[in-house]
């Protein structure tokens, strides 16, 4: 995740979720047609505002200024039109099937977080260049977003809502359904808890599921691809359902940590891809916002305060979502900032925020999703229609 700059100086930074500059206090929004966060100034006309970079007008997407659950800035070709849209989104909005109900005290926050997450994961998307094809341009695979609950939010989806049938996280056919509970903090640390999980946040949820999206998308479509998949990730045609009840009746093997990131990923070939997946988002945008940052790290590993210090520091020349890159490079700098960035979590007092080991197998499974994604197949906007319908994961 890079860092943006207002137009009024480099003093104060512009973070992806800004709406203000808190030097100057312009309005701030995120702009697709630019990928950039910009300030903007304000026009005679209400609710058009002028981008201080390229001059454009541009409207809030109205999740923006009617909830603030974004900072979506959309343009307007003719800000002298009388009559504009009924319903103006930003890109990353656009993708909304259902959100929760906003008339529950409550949803509202929890929204907001869901929308930081999913704008995050479709940002890393995009600077890969992958395909982001929404139910209009794809009404068979196009990606959609429901957000949805099954409980109360006021004792933190403890108690069933009346005439609710369960909502599970998952993904099928492009359709990605989040259960609002993971967007509270407490009932996530509860399920995490009673998972036996080290990690489980909001963003790795986006992650994970779009990881089953591009699985269908990009893999499932195309008989040579199948091959390379199972060759690694083992056959997945075999019952995923079998496969769900063993895992939540016996756990993961003894010896999972030999061939899998994480023991959800033990589950089903499935699993194991999109939990592959997820994990080569986290490695990728985490080295790129700290070597936006510049970070160096200076580390001694000797008491002897004479002895020659080493300097680990973020290879600047690397562009880590460029197909360009090394992904050993990639590994052997994410393996050791990992330990760092663990260091400094348990110097807070807070448990590590990577709390999982790459080995010889994992990595060629890592291999194989860089060369996934960066191929000229995974580059063209597929719309293939699809062999088979996959179940909910």
């Amino acid at each position: 995740m890079k860092l943006f700059s207002c137009i009024c100086g480099v003093t104060s930074s512009l973070f992806f979720e800004s709406t203000q500059c808190t030097t100057c206090g312009r309005l701030t929004g995120y702009c697709q047609d630019i990928k950039a966060v910009i300030g903007f100034d304000k026009t005679e006309l209400d609710g058009i505002y002028t981008s201080t970079v390229n001059g454009k007008s541009y409207r809030q997407c109205d999740n923006y200024s009617l909830h603030q659950a974004c900072n979506g800035m959309v343009p307007t070709d003719s800000i002298e039109a009388d009559v504009l849209p009924n319903q103006m989104l930003c890109f990353s909005c656009h993708f909304n099937d259902n959100i929760p109900n906003l008339s529950v005290p409550g949803h509202i926050n929890l929204w907001r977080k869901l929308e930081m997450a999913k704008r995050r994961t479709l940002l890393t998307l995009d600077a890969l260049n992958l395909p982001l094809l929404d139910k209009q341009e794809d009404p068979e695979m196009g990606l959609s977003f429901d957000f949805l609950a099954d409980k109360q939010v006021n004792d933190h989806f403890a108690t069933p809502l009346d005439g609710h049938e369960p909502v599970f996280t998952g993904h099928n056919n492009g359709h990605i359904t989040i259960n609002i509970a993971e967007a509270d903090d407490v009932a996530r640390a509860s399920t995490r808890l009673a998972m036996g999980e080290r990690y489980r946040t909001l963003l790795g949820h986006f992650r994970h599921e779009i990881g089953h999206y591009y699985w269908e998308l990009l893999v499932s479509r195309q008989s040579a691809e199948c091959k390379r998949f199972r060759a690694l990730f083992g056959d997945e045609r075999e019952s995923y359902q079998d496969a769900l009840d063993h895992h939540y009746e016996h756990g993961a093997p003894e010896n999972w940590q030999d061939n899998f990131i994480s023991q959800y990923a033990s589950m089903h070939p499935w699993e194991d891809f999109a939990e592959t997946w997820s994990h080569y988002m986290h490695m990728i945008d985490t080295l790129e916002t700290a070597q936006t940052f510049g970070l160096q790290i200076t580390t001694n590993n000797h008491s002897d305060d004479s002895t020659d210090m080493t300097e680990l520091s973020l290879p600047q020349a690397i562009n880590y979502f460029d197909k360009k890159s090394s992904l050993l490079d990639m590994i052997e700098t994410w393996v050791r900032f990992s330990v760092i960035l663990n260091s400094l979590n348990r110097s807070m007092g807070l448990p590590d925020a990577y709390p999982f080991v790459f080995n010889e197998v994992i990595e060629k499974k890592l291999r194989y999703i860089h060369y996934l994604i960066h191929s000229s197949a995974s580059q063209k906007k597929v719309k293939q229609p699809q062999d088979k319908t996959a179940p909910e994961h």
